[in-house]
């Protein structure tokens, strides 16, 4: 594994870890700052990183909108195996 790719891997499992750690911050955080927070670490990491602050914002967006993403993919496996 190149360097340059495993930069792109550790930079997903921060923003993931960070994700995880926020959504079970106790008081809860509102989403909106929840989502600020992701997508600000994710710009960041992703321009010192990988010099790719677009594939950290794009990380970032992922982890925060992992469970309608989820359930979205769960609801057309369900309709494409019905047809």
């Amino acid at each position: 594994m190149s360097l340059e790719l495993s930069n792109y891997v550790v930079l997903t499992g921060i923003l993931i870890v960070e994700g995880l750690f926020l959504k079970k911050w106790d008081p809860p955080i509102k989403r909106q700052y929840v989502a600020l927070i992701l997508l600000l670490s994710g710009l960041a990491l992703g321009h010192f990183m990988v010099t790719n602050a677009a594939y950290g914002f794009l990380i970032a967006g992922l982890v925060f909108y992992k469970d309608e993403l989820v359930s979205e993919i769960k609801l057309v496996k369900e309709s494409v195996l019905e047809v």
